[in-house]
């Protein structure tokens, strides 16, 4: 009995991770939304106050994925850590680690993207600079990959953890 008692907590710390990660993936989504908006930038200071509002938005919706990312690794690796203890000859560990791997890449993106927005906001504080619309562009449309790298690590990283508590339902 104690041997399965691992087991459960493995599920339990899975489903958590697949939970968050979930969760994550709607967070990207709904700051691709407002940073699509934002790209008409310096028409007049309306817009400008605008764009600095939608970017305040993405932001936060990023700072609550990066919140759920390192839940979710924090879970991942804890359930990692069982597997590898208790079911040595299994594929889940290593499964689990490259979704840990991937999470880490996407929680590493939502900082880079936040980076690239905070730029923006400095920018939009000087727009006389010479060539500030072409700055904050290159800034949005670096951010908006981030967003892209971090919905698809996101992704892989929920599949890969979804596949690992499979492995270990079908070890049964």
């Amino acid at each position: 009995m104690a041997a399965e008692a691992w087991r459960v907590r493995f599920q339990e710390r899975v489903v958590e991770a697949a939970s968050r990660m979930e969760r994550v993936q709607g967070h990207p989504a709904a700051a691709q939304g407002h940073l699509a908006l934002a790209a008409p930038l310096l028409a007049d200071n309306a817009a400008a106050s605008a764009a600095r509002d939608r970017i305040q938005r993405v932001l936060g919706a990023l700072g609550e994925a990066s919140s759920d990312l390192a839940f979710a690794m924090s879970v991942m690796n804890g359930a990692k850590l069982l597997v590898f203890s208790d079911f040595p000859e299994g594929n889940a560990g290593v499964v689990l680690h490259d979704a840990v791997e991937d999470v880490e890449e996407a929680f590493a993106m939502v900082d880079s993207c936040c980076s690239h927005l905070d730029a923006v906001l400095l920018l939009l504080d000087h727009p006389r600079l010479p060539g500030v619309d072409g700055l904050i562009q290159e800034e949005l449309a670096a951010a908006d990959g981030d967003l892209q790298a971090t919905i698809g690590n996101a992704e892989l990283g929920t599949e890969l953890a979804v596949g690992a508590r499979q492995d270990v339902s079908r070890a049964n």
